[in-house]
This record gives C-alpha cells, structure tokens and sequence, in this order.
C-alpha cells in the first residue's frame, strides 16, 4: 500500500470517526434542548399561576376591606389614635389579626371548593392517563412497574403519538413518597398546571383559587387510593392464579409479588420445559438425572408485568433472567426451550413471554424445603464466592455427588418427603 493510500485512508477513518461524535452531540443537543425548552414552559406557566393567584388574594383583601369599613390614615410611625377624651388607643392589633384569620379561612374554603370541582378531579384523572398510556384508571388497566428497565433507554415504555417516556408507578411499594414514584407523580402536577390554564376562564380561575401545595397534596391522594385498589385486585389474582403444588415458599420478591404469586406465572414455563426434556428430539445430554434439580419452580426465571402490555392485548410477561444463573443452567434451558413441545395443545394456553435485555439483580428465592432449594452448581463461581452466607440463609444448598459434592443426608432425605430444613 503507498503512503498517499494509507493517508488517504486514515483521513477517511478520521471522518467517519468525526461524523459519529458529531451525531453523537448533536443528539445530546437536540434532547437537552428540549429538556430546557419543555422547563421553560412548566416556569412560565407556574408564573401564570402565581401572578393568578396574586391578583385573586388583591382582590379578595380589597372585598374585606370594603365591608369592613378599613380606611387607611396617613399619619406617622409613632402616631396613635386618640379616642373622645383625647386619650391615645391601639386598636390596630386585635382588628388586623381578625382580618387574617377571616381573609386565611375564605381562601380555605375556596381552594376547598376548587379541589372538590369537577374541572379538577376530571383534570387530575386525565393528567394520570395520558401520562400512564391507558384509557381507564381502573386496576385492571394500571401498567405495572417494569422492573430492570431503566427510564430514558429505548426499552421503557413510550407515549406513541409523541415518542415519549410514560409514567410508571410501582403501585406494591404503595408510598407516594418512594424514591420509584416521586418524579411521575411531580409530571403529573406540572401536566395540571401546564394544560389546567389552557382549557379557559373557568378551570384558570379554579386553579387560582388552589392554596399553595394543595395540588401535589391530591395528586398524591389520587396515587395512593390507586395504588390500593392496584394491590386489591393483584391479591385476587393471587388467589385464582395460584397453585396448590406451589410448595411453601412465600418470600416476598422484587417489585412486591409474593413467592407463591411469581411461581404461579412461571409453572407453565416449568411444565412445558419437562415435558421438552422428555421429548425425543432432546438432547440426551440435558436428559442426566443430575440436571433434575434444575426443573424447580425457584430456577425458573421471574416473569414481570410487561411494562410494553397496551390496553385490550393479551396479557404478556417480560421474562428476566437472574443475575445469579450460572453458564451451566442457561445452556441447559436454551437448548430446552428449542426442543418443540410435544403438547402443542398445552404450548398454546401459555401465556406470552418476552427477554428483557437486562438480567435481575438480587439473590436466588428462599426456600423452607430442601428440595426446592437452588443448587450450588446452578450459581456462577465468583457470585457464590461473594455469597456464602446464601449457603446458612435458606437460599442455596451444595450440589451433592453427581456433581462432584458430598450430599447432604438431609437432602436425601427431604426428597423423600420425610424432613425440612
């Protein structure tokens, strides 16, 4: 190659180079500039409302006044009044101080009134659907929280008119205050007081006449009575989507799911998965008695509320592998999973799944039997190794001696139906 080929390639290197740093920056332009474009509207429009709110309180202190008789006396800082004997009175502080309270408790009632209007509740329920994505704010219809996907990246779920992000709430933390849900529930109230001014005289005046954190306060109310009825119908659901073969684990999970209620929606997966295994166009090598210990509820990955779920479709999960599951267990499940189900009446009742692309932090589930334990060979090496503890808390027991470890007596005899741990 001549030294002018390779310069000339260099350059042409050097410009594809500068041309993607250069889209680079101009899309963190393009979103930071509507960032500040999308503040400078909410700032205006909190203006507005405050400038509202001034001119309603001028108003309403020059009615009292009025009925009151107040006539203001130019006088000095030092001069008093004198009463028909020339004797000096300070009245001004009882008269001044009924005042307030009569002005403060007017204002009350009247930023009570707005709260309890029409305009606003309607306001307050539409501000929540658009920005959740849904047509009804029933619990059927609430999306639950997607759990390993992070707000901003292209997997979160997104307004399809306009591309963008939507609110999540996760309703089983059931605080309003929780870190998870404090910057949905704050675009709520900047939605309200954007569009509230913007639907004429009658909703700009009620929103004048809302006192000073009074809107966040019933925005937070309305979050709390949904999240309710949230947890409500997830334990019906429990109740009709749980097995009696679930066993008797019921740790709490991520996200707030109990034990039972996440392993009822994996049982299918289980099912279909030993009725693969024991298909002919398995593998042999995946139909060792040593890999029976994979095919427990506990090793199955979690399946989360499907943030990506619209109204009317079909219900999906997103299924998240654990962070914990060795090289080992994925193969076995992949080359598993490709086997074609010999039921394929069965395979259609399953419910829809999807990968999420990120793996589920935490450790692997407790368990109170033995038997249903996760085993030390279904773990990655260097997790376990940071993990001991995994080992006395419930979580893990060793492989025993098809894989090289010594079982434990009570193992064996756990399987038999005979002890616990």
């Amino acid at each position: 190659m001549s030294a002018n080929l390779a310069r000339l390639n260099a350059t042409i290197v050097a410009h594809e180079q500068l041309e993607t740093k250069f889209s680079t920056f101009k899309d963190q332009a393009e979103r930071k500039f509507q960032f500040l474009y999308n503040e400078n509207k909410l700032l205006k429009a909190e203006n507005s409302h405050l400038k509202l709110q001034q001119k309603d309180v001028d108003e309403r202190l020059r009615r009292i006044e009025a009925q009151l008789g107040i006539e203001y006396i130019e006088a000095g800082d030092d001069a008093d009044i004198e009463n028909d004997e020339g004797e000096q009175v300070d009245d001004g502080g009882q008269q001044s101080s009924a005042n307030v309270k009569a002005e403060k408790d007017d204002q009350q009632r009247a930023s009570d009134d707005a709260l309890k209007s029409k305009i606003f509740r309607d306001l307050v329920g539409e501000s929540f659907k658009i920005l959740l994505g849904i047509q009804k704010l029933d619990a059927q219809h609430l999306p639950g929280y997607p759990m390993g996907i992070g707000e901003g990246t292209d997997n979160w779920p997104k307004d399809p008119a306009t591309g963008k992000d939507l609110i999540r709430f996760d309703w089983r933390v059931g605080k309003h205050d929780d870190s998870i849900n404090t910057a949905g529930l704050q675009r709520v109230v900047d939605r309200i007081r954007l569009v509230g001014p913007q639907m004429g005289d009658a909703a700009k005046g009620i929103l004048s006449a809302i006192l000073p954190g009074q809107i966040e306060k019933n925005v937070r109310t309305k979050y709390m009575r949904m999240a309710g009825e949230y947890r409500k119908a997830d334990k019906k659901r429990k109740r009709v989507d749980e097995d009696d073969d679930l066993g008797d684990d019921v740790e709490i999970v991520d996200g707030g799911l109990d034990r039972a209620h996440m392993n009822s929606r994996v049982q299918s997966k289980l099912d279909a998965r030993k009725r693969k295994r024991r298909s002919n166009e398995c593998d042999g090598k995946w139909q060792d008695p040593k890999y029976d210990s994979a095919f427990i509820l506990n090793a199955m990955s979690d399946d989360e509320d499907d943030p990506e779920q619209r109204p009317g479709e079909a219900r999906t999960f997103l299924t998240m592998e654990p962070e914990w599951r060795s090289l080992e267990l994925s193969a076995l499940f992949t080359a598993i999973d490709e086997v074609k189900d010999p039921r394929p009446d069965q395979a259609k009742l399953a419910k829809l799944r999807r990968r999420a692309d990120e793996q589920k932090t935490g450790p692997p589930p407790l368990a109170r039997t033995l038997a249903t334990r996760i085993l030390s060979w279904m773990v990655k090496t260097d997790i376990l190794e940071e993990n001991m503890d995994w080992f006395d808390s419930g979580r893990v027991v060793h492989s025993g001696e098809a894989w090289g470890d010594e079982e434990p007596r009570e193992l064996v005899k756990d399987r038999k139906g005979k002890g616990k741990a």
